[in-house]
């Protein structure tokens, strides 16, 4: 069986490879495919093989640290979103003459989203650091919250009061005891397994058997076990370490989990379109569009939540797991079943473009007044006045703040561009020339007055964004930031004056080529030969 699954999808994926399309729906094709010669209860196994393994991936890459500083905004619109489309859902599964529990099944089907799709996605083409993605992560994360929880009271051998209750301290106490393996042992078997990477993807896998096994005995999803092992093991930087020697692993069950959904597609009955259908307009519209208004609400620029939203049109891996074990138990019908499964494969398909072609769906949306109804809260033209040979500061991160400072002391024009609602409040506090608006768009710089700069700022660790301020029509210098040497150099090519890369040079020492530069002009010619020779030395060091 094996066999054909992978010889099939490779096929598929070459193809799709071939026309630059992702991957995703070549899996799924590929399922439909070869669920012609499997029985459903067969493909539905494989399919929760699966999903045990890519719900394990998620909980190492799951940090409570990181959620904190990913939480806000992206919580808040998750709270709003999953209760307007429960709203709409259980209006609409009135219309279709749902029961109960397929009621249920149809609200958290349409208003969980994907955190392996949305994500995953995310990361290969915009990085989490920006705004969209740093809430789409938050958003995320909520939801998969909640359907932990969900997958508890599911998993109770009857729906009483102390059978759920029962079911949900066992599912709390298999995290619990997660958490006490990530706080007290990951670090000594770390170090044990630290020069053999095999050795280490041994333990992993037997972290995730052992608390499979758990599961098991207190019958409750495997899905709970699967996540609390990954967050077992998920301690910073020993997750990094786990996700590179499962990185093939995951793969390998990522084609399974597709090609099983695939699988389980059958030729549709019209009660199953009626259902799909409803399904798919909460999805693909209400849920992204709910989100959407939520962020502009908050204050979010529309790109932003624009982008947002187009992360989070699928139907979460969750709610499959939750369906299909409802499936199983008999408490709803083939009809609910066979509706989720193909608003799950026609989500995940379509999200992959969505998510893909983001900004260039914003650009046509954003071409009618009509589809950006909201007021936003905070004012995106709010600079205090005209400004010429003024300092454009670029992000109020910690570093961007230091470099304010010195150039007020300095006496110096400057205006700050930032997209964070709550950094352009204490901005508007502290009575300071801002602009709130996102660096992708011309009309952002427009309002910063960038053709009359002296300088341009950078604290934005992005390539993308880098090249951004590099490609405008200025006689600004600029200075950029950087993570990595070899990017640094790239940037000092095409043009930047001087490249920060916060491991070699300090904040204060940068502030003080700021003043050189903003003082003696002659002091540019010099400036971007200094950072070429920070660079060589660093690298000699580090070679050395």
């Amino acid at each position: 069986m094996l066999t054909l699954v992978f010889v099939t999808s490779s096929a598929i994926l070459f193809l799709f490879d071939r026309f630059s399309h992702p991957a995703l729906p070549a899996y799924i094709i590929a399922g439909v495919i070869v669920g012609n010669f499997f029985p459903t209860e067969e493909m539905i196994n494989f399919t929760q093989i699966g999903l045990s393994f890519l719900v394990f991936v998620f909980g190492v890459k799951m940090d409570p640290e990181r959620l904190k500083t990913v939480a806000g905004d992206g919580l808040k619109a998750a709270a709003f979103e999953i209760s307007a489309v429960s709203v709409l859902g259980l209006a609409i599964s009135f219309l279709l003459g749902l029961s109960g529990f397929e009621t249920m099944i149809f609200v958290l089907a349409t208003a969980l989203s994907s955190t392996l799709v949305g994500l995953d996605l995310l990361e290969k083409e915009i990085d989490l650091k920006l705004a969209h993605g740093r809430i789409a992560e938050s958003l995320h994360l909520s939801q998969d919250l909640i359907a932990v929880i969900f997958l508890m009271i599911l998993g109770a051998s009857s729906f009483t009061v102390p059978a759920i209750s029962e079911s949900l301290i066992h599912g709390f106490g298999v995290l619990m005891l997660a958490l006490l393996f990530r706080r007290y042992i990951i670090d000594h078997v770390a170090r044990l397994t630290e020069n053999s990477r095999e050795l280490l993807m041994l333990v992993s896998l037997t972290v995730l058997i052992g608390f499979l096994s758990l599961t098991e005995y207190f019958h409750i999803s495997i899905a709970i076990g699967s996540f609390a092992a990954g967050f077992a093991v998920s301690k910073y930087p020993h997750n990094m370490e786990i996700l590179d020697t499962t990185g093939s692993l995951k793969d390998f069950f990522s084609a399974i989990f597709f090609v099983s959904l695939g699988a389980l597609l059958t030729v549709p009955t019209v009660e199953v379109l009626f259902v799909s259908a409803g399904m798919l307009l909460m999805t693909l519209i209400a849920k992204p569009f709910a989100v959407i208004a939520a962020l502009v609400g908050f204050g979010q620029n529309k790109r932003t939540a624009y982008l947002t939203g187009f992360s989070i049109d699928q139907v979460s891996e969750f709610a499959l797991i939750i369906t299909i074990q409802a499936y199983l138990s008999n408490l709803i019908g083939s009809t609910v079943f066979q509706a989720v499964i193909i608003t799950a494969t026609v989500s995940m398909i379509i999200s992959s473009y969505t998510t893909k072609h983001g900004d260039r769906i914003y650009d046509l949306f954003s071409r009618f007044d009509h589809l950006n109804p909201f007021p936003q809260k905070v004012s995106e033209d709010v600079s205090k006045h005209d400004l010429e040979n003024h300092v454009i500061l670029l992000g109020y991160d910690t570093q961007g703040k230091t470099v304010a400072e010195k150039l007020k002391e300095e006496k110096k024009e400057f205006l700050i561009i930032d997209n964070d609602p709550e950094k352009i409040a204490d901005l508007d506090e502290k009575e300071e020339n801002f602009v709130y608006g996102d660096v992708f768009e011309h009309e952002t710089w427009e309002k910063a007055d960038f053709q009359d700069a002296q300088l341009i700022i950078s604290t934005v660790p992005l390539e993308r964004v880098s090249m951004i301020v590099l490609d405008l029509e200025t006689d600004a210098d600029i200075i950029l930031r950087s993570e990595n040497v070899e990017e640094a150099k790239k940037l000092l090519k095409e043009g930047a004056i001087y490249v920060n890369v916060p491991k070699i040079l300090s904040t204060e020492l940068l502030s003080d080529h700021i003043e050189g530069l903003m003082e003696n002009r002659l002091y540019r010619e010099d400036l971007r030969r200094r950072s070429m020779l920070e660079l060589k030395k660093f690298m000699q060091d580090r070679e050395g």
